[in-house]
C-alpha cells in the first residue's frame, strides 16, 4: 500500500495499492463461465430431497397441489417459517414445469437461478466498488497507465473466485431453502450500495428489490436493519451526492419490513446465544467462511486508512451486520451464508496488498488439500465398485448396508474430464503466471469445484441411497394400500414423533394423508417415531404440556396392532412404526 504524503494541517489521504500493469490481466470469460456452471449445477440434479431441504419442498408441493394457502404456507396444517417468496417460487415452478421434468427438479429451477444470480451480483458489486477512484491503484510513473475498468474487472474476478471458494456455500447454496433466496436478496443490497455513488436510480431499484426479497423470504429483521444501515451510510457519507431517491427506496424497504414484522407478530424474534452457542458459532465461522474470512480481515487491516471510504465501509458494514444476525440465530448455520458475498468483496481487496509468500502458502494449501480430497473421492468410488481397498469398502458397507454400486460411463467420463481440468489449472498456476490479481484464488475456487463435481458424480448414488426417504415411504404406501382394501378413500394417518422434514418427505413419496400430532387423534392409523432418548414414565411430569400429551398419544397408539416398521439404511435409530389404533380400544 502507498500512502501519499499529506501536507501539514491537511487531512491524510487514503492509502492506495501499488500494482503492475500486468496485474490487471483479464481472466478469459469461457473458463470463468465454465467454472460457475460446474459449481452451480451439481447438487441440484440427480437426487431426491433430503432432510435439509425436505420441509421447503413439502410446502412448495402442498401449495402447488392446493393443499396449502398461498398467503399462509403450511405443511399439513402446521405453520412454517421462511416467509412466502421461496415457497411461491417453488410452487409456481412446480406448476409450470412439473409435468415435464417432475416436481422435484421443477421445484429447484428457481433456486438454481438464484445461486447463479448471487454469483453474478457479487461480481458486479465488486466491480463497481473497485471502479471508484479511491479504490484504484497508484499509477506507475514509467509504465503504461493502468485502466480503471481493467483493474475493477480483475478485482471482480477475484471476488467471484473467493465466493466460489467458500466452503459454506457448497452445501447451503445447493439446497431449496429460504436462506438461498435471502442470499440473492442480500446480494442485491450489496450491489445496490456499490452503485449508489454513481447511479442513484439503478441503485435505488436494486436496493428496494433486495430489501423486498429479504422481507418476503423470512428475514424481515435483517431487511429492516439493512435498510436502516444503508440509509445511515447514504445520508452521512460524502460519496452519495443525491440521497433523495435512495432515501425514498430505503423508506419503502423499511415500511415493507415493518409490515411483515407486524404480520408475524414477533415470531421472528432473535435470542442472545449462550456462551456454548457462541463458541460453536465462531468455530463454524472458521470453516464456513474459509478462505474469505482471513483475506477479508487482512484487507480491513491493510486498508485501515481507507476504512471510511465507500468501497471498504459499505461491504465491511454489511459483513458485520450479517455476522451479528447469524450469531443471534446460532442454531441455524444456514443464515451465515448471507455473510459470504460481502466477505468475498473484502477478500478481493486483499489480493493487491497480499505478500507473495502469503499467496504462495494459500496456493500450496489449496493444491495439497483439494488434490488429496479428490484422491479420497476416487479411492472410495473404486472401493464401492470393486471392494478394494477393503477397509474403505467395509466402512461404506457399514454406513450404507445393502447398497450395490454400478458403473456408469457418463459420470466417470465427466469426473475424468474434471480431474484433467484440475491438473491443467495446477500446471498453469505452477508456470510463470505471477502477475494477475485473481491468480491467488484460482486454485482455491478450482479445487472446491473439482471436489464438488466429483462428489456429485461419483458419490451421489450412495449418498442418495442413505439420505432419501423414497424406498421407506414406498414400503409404507404398500401397507397403506392393503389397509385401504375396497374403500374408495385412503384412511388418514396420525404422525407422532416425526419432525416436519420427515412428515414432508414421507407424505410426498407415500401419498399418505398425514395429520400430525394430536389433531390426528381420530385417524385409525398412527405412524410413530420414538425419540432417540425416550422419556421415562416417572419423568413425564417434567416435560412440557404439549409433549406430555403427544407422549401419552404415542403410548396409546403403541398398544395397537403393529402393521409395519422400517427405517432408512444405516439409520436404525430412526425406526418408524405403523399401528392400527382400533386394536388398542
Amino acid at each position: 500500500m502507498s500512502t501519499p504524503n499529506a501536507i501539514p494541517g491537511q487531512e491524510r489521504l487514503p492509502a492506495r495499492p501499488v500494482v503492475s500493469p500486468e496485474a490487471v490481466a483479464r481472466l478469459p470469460r469461457w473458463p470463468l463461465w465454465l467454472l460457475c456452471v460446474a459449481y452451480v449445477l451439481p447438487g441440484f440434479i440427480g437426487r431426491d430431497p433430503w432432510k435439509g431441504d425436505g420441509l421447503a419442498f413439502g410446502v412448495m408441493w402442498q401449495i402447488a397441489q392446493g393443499h396449502s394457502h398461498w398467503l399462509t404456507p403450511t405443511l399439513y396444517g402446521q405453520a412454517v417459517g421462511g416467509g412466502w417468496l421461496p415457497y411461491w417460487m417453488g410452487a409456481i415452478s412446480v406448476r409450470a414445469f412439473g409435468s415435464w421434468i417432475g416436481a422435484i427438479d421443477a421445484s429447484r429451477v428457481p433456486f438454481v437461478a438464484m445461486l447463479g444470480f448471487t454469483l453474478i451480483q457479487t461480481w458486479y458489486a465488486a466491480y463497481h466498488f473497485t471502479l471508484r477512484d479511491t479504490a484504484q491503484p497508484v499509477q506507475p510513473a514509467f509504465a503504461a497507465p493502468i485502466s480503471a475498468r481493467n483493474y475493477a474487472r480483475a478485482m471482480a474476478d477475484g471476488a467471484l473466485l473467493s465466493l466460489v471458494a467458500c466452503l459454506g456455500l457448497l452445501g447451503r447454496g445447493h439446497e431449496t431453502i429460504p436462506e438461498l433466496v435471502q442470499l440473492g436478496g442480500f446480494t442485491s443490497v450489496l450491489l445496490g450500495l456499490s452503485l449508489l455513488p454513481a447511479n442513484a436510480q439503478r441503485a435505488s431499484a436494486t436496493l428496494l428489490g433486495g430489501l423486498l426479497i429479504l422481507a418476503g423470504s423470512g428475514a424481515p429483521w435483517l431487511a429492516l436493519f439493512a435498510a436502516l444501515t444503508a440509509a445511515i451510510l447514504a445520508v452521512r457519507h460524502t460519496a452519495v451526492s443525491k440521497p433523495l431517491i435512495p432515501g425514498l427506496a430505503l423508506a419503502a424497504g423499511i415500511t415493507a419490513a415493518i409490515a411483515v414484522l407486524l404480520m408475524l407478530h414477533g415470531e421472528s424474534a432473535a435470542q442472545w446465544p449462550s456462551w456454548g452457542a457462541l463458541q460453536h458459532f465462531f468455530g463454524t465461522v472458521a470453516w464456513f467462511m474459509w478462505p474469505a474470512w482471513p483475506l477479508a480481515a487482512w484487507a480491513v487491516w491493510r486498508w485501515r486508512e481507507s476504512l471510511g471510504e465507500w468501497h471498504v465501509l459499505a461491504p465491511f458494514t454489511l459483513l458485520v451486520l450479517t455476522t451479528f444476525s447469524a450469531m443471534l440465530a446460532a442454531g441455524n448455520a444456514a443464515t451465515l451464508v448471507l455473510a459470504l458475498p460481502p466477505a468475498a468483496v473484502l477478500a478481493a481487496l486483499a489480493l493487491p496488498v497480499m505478500r507473495r509468500g502469503s499467496l504462495a502458502a494459500l496456493d500450496w494449501f489449496s493444491l495439497m488439500f483439494f488434490s488429496l480430497m479428490a484422491l479420497v473421492v476416487w479411492v472410495l468410488w473404486l472401493a464401492m465398485l470393486t471392494g478394494f481397498p477393503s477397509k474403505p469398502a467395509a466402512n461404506i458397507a457399514r454406513l450404507a448396508p445393502g447398497f450395490v454400486a454400478h458403473f456408469s460411463w457418463w459420470p466417470t467420463i465427466l469426473s475424468v474430464i474434471a480431474t484433467l481440468g484440475w491438473a491443467t489449472v495446477v500446471f498453469w498456476r505452477a508456470g510463470r503466471h505471477r502477475h494477475p490479481l485473481w491468480k491467488g484464488m484460482v486454485l482455491s475456487a478450482g479445487g472446491v469445484t473439482l471436489v464438488w463435481v466429483l462428489v456429485a458424480l461419483l458419490w451421489l448414488p450412495v449418498m442418495n441411497y442413505v439420505s432419501t426417504y423414497r424406498p421407506l415411504a414406498l414400503r409404507l404406501a404398500a401397507v397403506l394400500r392393503e389397509q385401504q382394501g375396497s374403500q374408495q378413500t385412503a384412511p388418514c394417518v396420525q404422525t407422532l414423533g416425526l419432525n416436519q422434514p420427515q412428515q414432508a418427505l414421507v407424505g410426498y413419496f407415500s401419498g399418505a394423508a398425514l395429520i400430525p400430532g394430536l389433531r390426528g387423534g381420530r385417524c385409525p392409523l398412527a405412524l410413530v417415531l420414538r425419540p432417540a432418548h425416550a422419556v421415562a414414565p416417572h419423568d413425564i411430569q417434567h416435560v412440557p404440556e404439549h409433549m406430555d400429551s403427544e407422549i401419552r398419544a404415542m403410548r396409546q397408539a403403541e398398544r395397537g396392532l403393529l402393521l409395519w416398521n422400517g427405517h432408512r439404511p444405516g439409520e436404525t435409530d430412526e425406526n418408524m412404526r405403523l399401528y392400527s389404533k382400533s386394536a388398542a380400544k
